[in-house]
């Protein structure tokens, strides 16, 4: 149904509405006219009071309590009464509210109609407030709540339609989520309606307003109070909004940053590769590699990822203090030499530590030649005392060396790589890695050795995500 459609279908329904009240207010004056106009005119001023002093909820409709000067005139004054009362409800919120025509014209109509139904269920009921065994019964005040609940249950049915029609949701739902936690309210206010009738015929004017008047200064009262709590509330609610907008705003230029320095770091990587030109590409490679057996081990953290990540992408930064003749000496090293290039790891965990954000990082980098033995280095670490960020590192630094092509040598098989890596498990590498990794393992067989994957400004691993990334300049 388009939205043209469904205006008119409101609008047929509206003007049904209107002409059941209508026909319902005529035939409730032909049937009994009031007989004591000054107490319906009583009656029809409190209600009137109650429905401009109706409670505005935080966000959305209101609340009145001017159904109870219906309820009573049903059971004072009959139908004429009850209708009465009904139709200067339904102007006074009219007149109090946004004053628009059509819903002034379904307001008189389902509260009219509601109004005959509840007044015909009290003449049904046959209990007379004229009857002396009625008054000193409860009998009244149940005559009241009947009249009550037939209000809540006619006006609710009429309402939950139009907002049907309106929003298109489904009736049941709506009333369950609006109107459904009234019932107690109305059966309440009823028992209330039908006790200032007996109020009313056993003591008269007077000592009805004597009774209501307090009430409904308290109500106005209760009013004042709601309505500057409204305005609070609704004042907070907007900064609310406003700080879940900044936190938005922060979180999304948390993120750039995150990515411009992991982008920072993957130049720094692409710069040491264009140094030593052997292991190109390999920092990549291996970082890649490392977030496939992170994840297989349950890592799930994006930070912990990310520190995986860093760790991997950045194992050889401390090589930056490495001499070019050792790291670039196409013969052999000697021991003293081999002795400077182990001090790499210390090196690299020494810048990185510099940086906060790189700190945890870094101890990947520090324990990255650990061996789960003992036998590694810088400090010997032995089993879980190395990170698991390192123990993952060891096995695919090893794998992504043994298939790479070196100026010395030919890389060797993917199979070959594994037979090496499934060889020295617990005694160089950590075997709940080696076990992650034969899982991976038919996967990247399939990849090409040595492949240079262009550095993003995204972390590798997040590309997978679907996340867009940009080449670094």
């Amino acid at each position: 149904m388009n939205v043209s459609e469904r205006r008119r279908t409101e609008d047929w329904f509206i003007a049904g509405t209107f002409a059941a009240g209508s026909i319902a207010f005529t035939l409730a004056y032909r049937m009994r006219p009031p007989e004591e106009p000054l107490g319906l005119a009583a009656v029809v001023a409190l209600a009137v009071l109650s429905e401009a002093l109706s409670v505005r909820l935080y966000f959305d409709g209101w609340v009145s309590v001017s159904f109870v000067g219906t309820a009573m005139a049903t059971v004072l004054f009959g139908p004429a009464g009850a209708v009465t009362v009904a139709a200067a409800i339904a102007i006074a919120g009219w007149a109090t509210a946004e004053r628009s025509p059509r819903k002034l014209a379904f307001n008189f109509g389902h509260e009219t109609l509601a109004a005959v139904l509840a007044a015909g269920v009290v003449a049904a009921l046959g209990w007379r407030l004229d009857a002396p065994e009625s008054i000193a019964s409860a009998a009244p005040l149940f005559t009241g709540a009947a009249a009550a609940l037939v209000l809540y249950a006619v006006d609710g049915a009429f309402v939950t339609a139009i907002v049907s029609l309106t929003t298109g949701r489904k009736m049941t739902d709506w009333f369950r989520d609006n109107l459904a936690w009234l019932f107690p309210h109305y059966l309440m206010l009823g028992v209330v309606a039908g006790g200032l009738a007996v109020i009313y015929e056993q003591l008269g004017l007077a000592a009805l307003v004597v009774t209501v008047l307090p009430l409904i200064v308290a109500r106005y009262s209760i009013t004042q109070f709601v309505e500057r709590t409204r305005e609070n509330v609704v004042r907070l609610e907007k900064s609310n909004q406003q700080l879940q907008r900044a936190y938005i705003e922060i979180r999304d230029m948390s993120e750039q940053l995150r990515d411009a320095y992991t982008g920072t770091l993957e130049s720094l990587v692409t710069a040491l590769d264009v140094r030593d030109q052997e292991t190109r590409g390999h920092s990549v490679r291996v970082a890649q590699h490392a977030m496939d057996i992170a994840r297989l081990l349950g890592i799930r953290d994006e930070e912990e990822l990310l520190t995986v990540y860093r760790g991997a992408l950045m194992h050889d930064v401390g090589k930056i203090g490495v001499p070019d003749a050792i790291l670039l000496k196409p013969d052999r090293l000697t021991e003293e030499e081999w002795e400077f290039m182990r001090r790499h790891p210390a090196m690299g965990y020494r810048i990185l530590a510099q940086v906060p954000y790189l700190r945890p990082a870094a101890k990947i980098v520090l324990a990255h030649h650990e061996r789960w033995d003992g036998a590694g280095y810088p400090r010997g670490l032995k089993g879980e005392e190395i990170p698991l960020g390192a123990r993952i590192f060891a096995v695919c630094d090893t794998y992504d060396a043994i298939i790479s092509d070196r100026p010395y040598r030919r890389g060797q098989s993917p199979d070959a790589a594994l037979a090496e890596i499934l060889r020295c498990a617990g005694t160089q590498f950590d075997p709940k890695v080696v076990e992650a990794f034969e899982a991976v393992f038919p996967r990247w067989r399939e990849e090409t050795p040595g492949a240079i994957r262009p550095p993003l400004y995204l972390p590798a691993w997040r590309q997978g995500n679907d996340a867009t990334g940009r080449a670094a300049s």
